[in-house]
């Protein structure tokens, strides 16, 4: 069963869209994914979560 979304969260996914992100929500909030559309394989934010200012990633989870 897919949640309901408001109007800002499909105007925020649009718009990750249109930056060319899958823009796909993080399980527990403050991330999104920041790969292409249609990617393969988990989902990674490249810049919430990193670790340090040098760190590649941040987060990654799958759904």
């Amino acid at each position: 069963m897919t949640a309901q979304r408001t109007p800002s969260e499909e105007a925020s996914r649009a718009a990750g869209r249109a930056a060319g992100y899958c823009w796909a929500p993080r399980p527990g909030g403050r991330a999104r994914c920041t790969r292409p559309p249609g990617h393969t394989g988990p989902h990674v934010d490249y810049y919430n979560g990193r670790s340090s200012v040098t760190a590649v990633a941040g987060y990654s989870w799958s759904q």
